[in-house]
């Protein structure tokens, strides 16, 4: 019926469009698999050094290869804070992954000393490892951090923001998250639920 050229350009076609098919298939894998491929790139997490609530240094070289969500918060805060640490806590609790690091750092660091932010943690009942509570060593540090987060400084720690910062594994902002807004925080679920 078929003559063995068109035989052979029917081989051809169905081997060319297998070949594609399979190409196709693995790039919608690829794109899927990856929580961060919808998200803009921001910035980068700044360099930083700081000292966690277990008198331990940390810094953004030890948080490489990690994803990692920043908050700022401080401990004598009766507003925003308690509110912002209970959606990260939540957070905390339904995302296993040890890809994982929740970073919340202090907006007070003349206040919130190592020993004052280990009291909240353990008044809080925040007890996963996977979340650091640090301070930098003065205004000024923390200041040039703030403003390399691209959230800005304000003087007054009550002026802080009750944004969740999204750090993919290669150091850099993703996404910025509003606590206080159900819509965004289960955009950001759905986000950290893919991550193994």
């Amino acid at each position: 019926m078929f003559t063995s050229e068109t035989r052979s350009c029917l081989m051809i076609l169905l081997t060319s469009f297998f070949l594609i098919s399979c190409v196709q298939s693995n790039k919608t894998q690829k794109q899927s698999s990856d929580p961060f491929a919808s998200l803009t790139i921001y910035g980068k997490l700044p360099e930083f050094s700081a000292t966690s609530d277990m008198d331990s240094i940390v810094n953004a070289a030890m948080l490489k290869n990690k994803i990692c969500l920043v908050s700022f918060f401080f401990s004598s805060c009766g507003d925003i804070c308690p509110k912002l640490n209970a959606v990260k806590h939540a957070i905390v609790k339904k995302n296993g992954s040890d890809k994982l690091r929740f970073v919340s750092v202090t907006v007070d660091p003349n206040t919130d000393v190592p020993s004052t932010m280990r009291n909240h943690r353990q008044l809080m009942g925040f007890t996963d490892k996977r979340w650091l509570f640090v301070r930098m060593h003065n205004d000024t540090i923390l200041e040039q951090f703030m403003n390399g987060m691209l959230i800005g400084y304000a003087e007054n720690p009550q002026n802080h923001t009750a944004r969740l910062i999204l750090v993919d594994s290669l150091s850099r902002i993703r996404g910025y998250f509003d606590a206080l807004d159900r819509k965004q925080i289960d955009s950001l679920q759905s986000i950290l639920k893919k991550v193994q």
